[in-house]
C-alpha cells in the first residue's frame, strides 16, 4: 500500500484530498524528481515524505477503515503547518508541538512582522510548560493601521525549508537572510589533471576521473568537520592570548545563529557528463552551507561585509577538502600498488587554520568555492529548463483532471521560487568570490 496521498482523476474528490496542494507530502514522486531537481529543496522533500510515510505506516487497520488515508496524511499536515513551540523555537520540552486556536491563523512575515507571541506560565514554572498549561500573549511590534494584516514571523528558516512546512516561499520584499549551498567536493575529482590521454585512448572514451570519490565522501566529510573544529579550538586559544585581533564581532550582530556554525547537508544531483553511462543514478554531493543578505531590486543597502563574512565563514571548510584533494592526488600519482596511503587528518586540520605556511590555501579553498559556485548556477540553470520542458509537456497531456493540473502549476511555482532563491545567493555571493 503506498504510504503518502493518492492523486485521483475525479474532481469531487480532488477538492476534499488536497487541502494544503504545495506542501511537500502531496506532491507526487515526479514532481519531486523533475521541479525540484538539482535544489536543496528535493532532498527536503525527500526527508520529509520519507519520515512521514513511516508514520502513516503505523496506521491501524481499523484506523484506516473509519479514515481514509488521505484525510489522515491531510490532519499530519495540518499539524506540521500550523503546530511551533517556544518563543525560541523549540518543541516544548522536547516531546511535542502545540496548536493554538487563532494564532496559527497569522501569516509570515520575516523581514517586517508587526505582531509577536509569547509564552507566559509564571517565573521559572517550567513544570507548566512541559504539561502544556499556561498563556499564549500576542502583542504588537509597532503601530498598526486598522484593517492592516497582522503578521508574525515564524523564525528564520532558508526558503527551501518553510516550503517543506508551509509550502510557500516569502516574497522577498527589502532584504533578508538566505542561504544556499556549495559542493564540498567536486562532482566528480581527476586525482591526474596534468595527465594528457593519447588520441586512441581519448577515441575509447579512456578518462582519469575517479569515479569512485563518492564512496569516500563519508570519511571525507568527517574529516573536514573535525579539521574545522579543530581550526575553531586554535583560534580560540589564540584569541584568549590576545595573538588575533577580534574587531569584526559585530559585523553581522544579526545574522541567524544557524549560519554561525559549519553544515554539511547532501544534495542530490544528476550524474555528471562523462560518467552517466557508468553511473546512470543521482549522486549524493555534500556540500556546506553558507549564507547572506538578499535584496530585491529597489533596495540599495550594501551588504558588501555580509557576502564576504559568508565567505569567510566557509574558508577553513574548503581549506581542509583542498588539503584532502592534494593529499588524494598525490597518493595516486606517488603510488605504486593498487593501496593508497590514508588521509592526515593533522594535515587538513593544518590548512583549516591556516597554519601550513608552505602552501597557500585560501587560495585553493576560493578556487574550490568559485568551482562549485559555478557548478551549483548552471546545475540549477540546466535542472530548471528540464523541469520547465517536463511541465510544459504535462500540460499538454490528455486525461489530466483540472484540479490536479492547477495544483501542479501551484507546485511549480513553489519549486521556481525555491531554485530562484538558490540561485540569487549563489550569484550575490559569485561577485564577492571573484572580486577577492
Amino acid at each position: 500500500m503506498p504510504l503518502l496521498p493518492q492523486h485521483e482523476n475525479n474532481s469531487m474528490n480532488n477538492n476534499n484530498q488536497h487541502p494544503f496542494p504545495t506542501h511537500y507530502l502531496y506532491w507526487t514522486d515526479d514532481e519531486v524528481q523533475i521541479l525540484l531537481r538539482g535544489t536543496m529543496g528535493q532532498t527536503k522533500a525527500r526527508e520529509v515524505r520519507a519520515g512521514i510515510g513511516l508514520v502513516v505506516r503505523e496506521f491501524s487497520s481499523s484506523f484506516l477503515t473509519e479514515h481514509s488515508k488521505n484525510k489522515g496524511v491531510s490532519q499530519i499536515t495540518a499539524v506540521l503547518s500550523r503546530s511551533f513551540g517556544d518563543a525560541a523555537g523549540r518543541d516544548l520540552d522536547g516531546k511535542g508541538r502545540m496548536l493554538v486556536p487563532l494564532v496559527d491563523m497569522l501569516n509570515h512575515d520575516g523581514e517586517d512582522p508587526n505582531v509577536h507571541w509569547t509564552w507566559h506560565v509564571g517565573e521559572g514554572d517550567e513544570d507548566k510548560i512541559a504539561e502544556g498549561k499556561g498563556d499564549i500573549a500576542v502583542t504588537t511590534l509597532r503601530d498598526v493601521k486598522g484593517g492592516e494584516e497582522l503578521l508574525k514571523c515564524y523564525g528564520w528558516r532558508p526558503a527551501w525549508d518553510i516550503a517543506s512546512s508551509y509550502g510557500f516561499v516569502p516574497e522577498l520584499k527589502n532584504e533578508r537572510w538566505e542561504c544556499t549551498v556549495i559542493p564540498l567536493f567536486p562532482a566528480v575529482l581527476d586525482l591526474a589533471p596534468d595527465a594528457i590521454p593519447t588520441p586512441s585512448e581519448m577515441a575509447r572514451g579512456a578518462t582519469s576521473l575517479d569515479l569512485l570519490l563518492e564512496t569516500n565522501y563519508g570519511p571525507l566529510v568527517k574529516a573536514v568537520i573535525a579539521a574545522v573544529n579543530a581550526a575553531n579550538e586554535i583560534e580560540a586559544r589564540q584569541k584568549m592570548n590576545g595573538a588575533t585581533d577580534d574587531d569584526d564581532g559585530a559585523v553581522d550582530e544579526d545574522r541567524p545563529e544557524q549560519l554561525n556554525r559549519l553544515e554539511v547537508v547532501s544534495l542530490f544531483r544528476s550524474p555528471p557528463q562523462g560518467t552517466a553511462d557508468e553511473f546512470a543514478f543521482q549522486r549524493r554531493q555534500p556540500c556546506v552551507v553558507v549564507g547572506t543578505k538578499i535584496q530585491s531590486s529597489d533596495c540599495d543597502t550594501n551588504n558588501h561585509h555580509h557576502h564576504r563574512h559568508a565567505i569567510e565563514s566557509i574558508l577553513p571548510a574548503f581549506r581542509a577538502a583542498a588539503s584532502a584533494i592534494s593529499q588524494l592526488r598525490s597518493n595516486h600519482q606517488s603510488s605504486s600498488t593498487d593501496e593508497s596511503s590514508p588521509i592526515e587528518a593533522s594535515q587538513m586540520a593544518m590548512a583549516a587554520a591556516s597554519l601550513d605556511k608552505h602552501i597557500d590555501w585560501d587560495k585553493q579553498a576560493l578556487n574550490l568555492i568559485k568551482e562549485g559556485m559555478k557548478d551549483r548556477l548552471q546545475t540549477l540553470v540546466d535542472d530548471g529548463k528540464t523541469a520547465d520542458a517536463w511541465l510544459s509537456k504535462q500540460n499538454g497531456a490528455t486525461g489530466i483532471d483540472d484540479v490536479d493540473n492547477q495544483h501542479r502549476q501551484f507546485r511549480a511555482g513553489v519549486a521556481r521560487d525555491v531554485r530562484g532563491v538558490e540561485m540569487n545567493v549563489l550569484n550575490t555571493l559569485q561577485k564577492t568570490a571573484i572580486e577577492w
